[in-house]
């Protein structure tokens, strides 16, 4: 019994030890709820799911930004990513890669099934302030924009 008993005790000290270890970053999904680009519209769902382990945070901007990446004033943790999306989006997917000595932000932009409904086809520019575990260079921060 006492066997037993010391066999489940390493076992929980491997697993434990394993799991602070790790094998790499895992993705971690960060949620938020981005205002409808309309007055009638829905809220759209923006996630980000992070395979570089370096995201803290995800908020919708505070003001509107140029399209591409750029500083947040005051804050030498963050980064503002801004894209066009459509006013028929209903989610969109951020994910974030490693690139080459930079990384790379690739934007799924999913707009809503319409059932033969037409869309208006116009663009809305969305952003997004992401905090980081430290600074980085907005230049080391591309942007690929996909549609589904």
């Amino acid at each position: 019994m006492r066997r037993v008993s010391l066999l489940a005790a390493v076992a929980l000290v491997a697993c434990v030890a394993f799991a602070a270890c790790g094998g790499g970053p895992v993705p971690t999904p960060f949620s938020i709820a981005y205002p409808a680009a309309t007055a009638d519209g829905d809220a759209v769902a923006i996630s980000l799911i992070d395979q570089t382990g370096l995201v803290t945070g995800l908020a919708v901007a505070n003001e509107a930004a140029a399209e591409g990446v750029s500083a947040v004033p005051g804050r030498p943790n963050a980064l503002r990513a801004s894209w066009a999306g459509g006013v028929c989006d209903d989610r969109v997917t951020l994910v974030l890669n490693k690139l080459g000595a930079g990384y790379e932000l690739a934007i799924h932009n999913h707009p809503r099934f319409t059932a033969g409904i037409e869309c208006d086809a116009s663009a809305v520019t969305r952003a997004v302030d992401i905090t980081f575990t430290q600074p980085i260079d907005p230049a080391a921060l591309s942007l690929k924009i996909l549609f589904p």
